[in-house]
């Protein structure tokens, strides 16, 4: 299908700021409806401006990083936008790329550390989000006991079969309000979700009907242990994609401990494996001196090879 309209935007970010670091700053990219053209530094998603807002059509975005401070974004809709709709798309960007995250005193705590000096030379620690915190917690809810292979599939069969289509064909995630309008069986015999199925249902519909808002856990008076505390009582959620969570709400001050960032964790640190409270113990003290930042210095350190080219683990 061809665009009717195409508007650019430009977003100035903070310098240093390195698309590709932000990108591939965890698995996000590689799940639907993002497209990644590493050699070009190319990122194509396709976006559903009703579940960013009450009502909107659904664009195509590409983006590419011109220079240092700029990234432009070419959106093409089936029809021209009008401001408050572009205004939108440029919320979703910002959401997305995390551009609204103050990591100046973070570099600066890394650009004293040699092994994390790279992380202020880079600009990193803005990790890829959903425009809507739904969508994000939905994808954890996929990543939870199962390979990533799996959560590729679920995203994508999910996507495919609820997702509105952008004018290239290609399907947004869903929104809130498309999800919950879907019974267990959906989420059992088409996205195949297995044991989540209600866990998904639920979370659809919390969000859908407004019991649930990103305000309820982006509050920023409010404590890293009351927003845990809410997590925790979302439907299938337990530490992992709490912690998880919080990373990509900006709570840094949680170290979000699974059992590979514990693997590379002690490899790094020259721990010793023990019991997990213990080695959790151990790995907490390697960081307390990054107080709020503490869970990012982690994510730092255990991921910095997939940014070193030539590592053979990029």
């Amino acid at each position: 299908m061809s665009p009717a309209a195409s508007h650019r935007l430009r977003l100035r970010v903070p310098e240093p700021f390195e698309l590709d670091v932000v990108l591939r700053g965890h698995g996000w990219v590689a799940l639907a409806p993002h497209v990644y053209d590493r050699e070009r530094i190319r990122w194509s998603t396709t976006v559903d401006l009703s579940a960013v807002g009450a009502r909107g059509p659904v664009v195509d975005l590409d983006l590419r990083q011109r220079d240092g401070a700029v990234l432009e974004a070419q959106v093409r809709a089936r029809a021209p936008l009008d401001r408050t709709m572009l205004a939108r798309v440029r919320e979703a960007l910002v959401t997305s790329l995390a551009l609204d995250f103050e990591l100046e005193p973070f570099w600066a705590r890394c650009a004293d550390t040699p092994r994390l000096a790279w992380v202020q030379q880079r600009g990193a620690g803005r990790l890829l989000r959903s425009p809507t915190l739904f969508e994000d917690l939905l994808k954890l809810l996929m990543t939870t006991n199962c390979s990533w292979a799996n959560t590729e599939s679920m995203v994508t069969r999910t996507t495919s079969a609820l997702g509105r289509r952008g004018p290239s064909g290609r399907h947004a995630f869903p929104s809130a309000r498309a999800c919950a309008r879907q019974d267990e069986a959906f989420w059992r015999d088409v996205a195949r979700v297995g044991y989540r199925a209600s866990h998904c249902r639920a979370l659809a519909q919390g969000f859908a009907s407004g019991q649930l808002s990103r305000a309820d856990f982006d509050d920023p008076s409010l404590a890293t242990d009351e927003v845990r505390r809410r997590l925790l009582a979302l439907p299938g959620f337990g530490p992992y994609a709490a912690g998880q969570a919080l990373r990509l709400l900006g709570r840094f001050d949680d170290l979000a401990l699974d059992s590979w960032v514990r693997s590379r964790a002690a490899e790094l640190h020259g721990l010793v494996s023990g019991d997990a409270s213990g080695s959790d113990r151990a790995i907490a003290a390697c960081y307390a001196e990054f107080d709020e930042y503490a869970g990012l210095a982690l994510w730092m350190d255990v991921t910095r090879a997939w940014h070193t080219p030539g590592s053979g683990e990029d």
